[in-house]
């Protein structure tokens, strides 16, 4: 068992493929819905179906094997070491899930400009208050905050290689040319395109803490060596959730990643060509121009581009096929089925991807929105503390 205090179970039964959910909570009698339990007189035998379940990381779907149970598999896979350090990710959510719906509400807060309750609630929540109401210290507050709660969700240096990294880029443009640079962020500034996307973004960091459930199996794999480097279709079980709760989360974040990518389009295009509306391609006229097209072409357009986006994040196929109810799940099995082609009628080449996999394309599209926030976070400061015309 894990040692969150609510752990809550799905899966389906393996002949009619109805969902039985358990739940179990610290103190109080499990919680039983879709089957009814019955006592176990003498060892399992197998002549029942078995399914194992574990929330914190992905389970078999192998034959019951008296001894091997979630855990000494997991260990098995990733080693003690890397267990340990997932075990410390776990625990830090078995605290930071609770506090979704106060991340929620400093998000509405911070939307309304409502600083001073903001400030109060971030200091009584975070121990993070506003040292004034001033645009630059609320700024800093929120991004303190989400420092603060989502690291679990990063990799330990993330945050501080991304921030070097725009900085260093930021001052290889400035040498060349500041005006430049102030040209570009002006032009983010005065269309509220910047302020907007961050709004967009914070919006996102309730929900994945409110669905961070499924996200735990996704978080082992970032150490599970069977599973890098192979294809999503490895046979691995979610314990808990169902697909349909995650699919509308999958859909946004990479709405905000498109949009965030006009952002690197632009910088990249001051590396290269000292004009952040001047592309490598005559078609795009400029960087609104640029932000009309589709994420999938978006990325066709940044030559050279100096911030590579995973090819698992830009999944134009899969993204599409789920926003657009082109997709089957299969209970029993989790495998998801999608058809991303325009077949008209016809559905006959499909794709498939494990559940597990698609958790996994959901947190690798989480990491990178909050990479690029980190971007949103550094052109804000260039405007508070750097840019020359107001």
């Amino acid at each position: 068992m894990s040692n969150r205090d609510v752990q809550p179970f799905r899966f389906a039964c393996p002949s009619c493929g109805s969902a039985i959910e358990l739940t179990v909570e610290q103190g109080k009698k499990p919680k039983l819905y879709g089957a009814e339990s019955y006592p176990l007189e003498e060892h399992f035998t197998g002549e029942n179906p078995f399914i194992d379940l574990h929330i914190d990381f992905p389970v078999s779907f192998e034959p019951y094997v008296m001894g091997q149970t979630p855990f000494l598999k997991a260990i098995g896979r990733i080693g003690q070491e890397n267990f340990e350090i997932h075990n410390f990710r776990l625990n830090a959510l078995n605290d930071l899930y609770k506090k979704h719906e106060v991340i929620e509400r400093v998000v509405n807060l911070h939307k309304r400009k409502r600083n001073k309750i903001l400030s109060e609630l971030a200091d009584k929540e975070f121990n993070e208050p506003a040292k004034s109401f001033k645009d630059c210290d609320i700024n800093m507050m929120m991004y303190c905050i989400i420092a603060k709660v989502f690291y679990p969700f990063s990799t330990p240096t993330s945050n501080s290689e991304d921030v070097s990294l725009y900085l260093t880029t930021f001052n290889e443009i400035i040498a060349t040319d500041k005006n430049k640079m102030d040209s570009f962020v002006k032009e983010l500034i005065e269309s509220k395109f910047l302020f907007n996307l961050q709004e967009d973004c914070f919006e996102i960091y309730p929900r994945i803490l409110e669905l961070e459930l499924a996200l735990r199996p996704a978080l082992f794999l970032d150490y599970d060596k069977e599973y890098i480097g192979g294809d999503e279709k490895v046979p691995y079980r979610v314990s808990s959730r169902e697909f349909k709760n995650y699919k509308d989360l999958y859909k946004d974040i990479s709405e905000i990643i498109s949009r965030q990518i006009v952002l690197v389009a632009g910088v990249n295009n001051l590396l290269k060509r000292k004009n952040h509306n001047k592309f490598s391609d005559d078609k795009i006229k400029s960087l609104n121009d640029f932000a009309n097209k589709p994420f999938g072409k978006k990325i066709e357009f940044i030559d050279d581009t100096w911030l590579p986006i995973s090819k698992s994040v830009a999944d134009n196929q899969l993204r599409n096929a789920v926003a657009h109810y082109k997709a089957e799940y299969d209970e029993v099995s989790q495998m998801i089925t999608y058809f991303p082609r325009q077949e008209g009628m016809k559905q006959e080449k499909p794709n498939e991807i494990y559940f597990l996999g698609f958790t996994r394309k959901i947190l690798d599209s989480y990491r990178l929105m909050h990479s690029l926030n980190q971007l949103i976070k550094c052109l804000l400061n260039y405007d508070f503390f750097m840019r020359k015309e107001k």
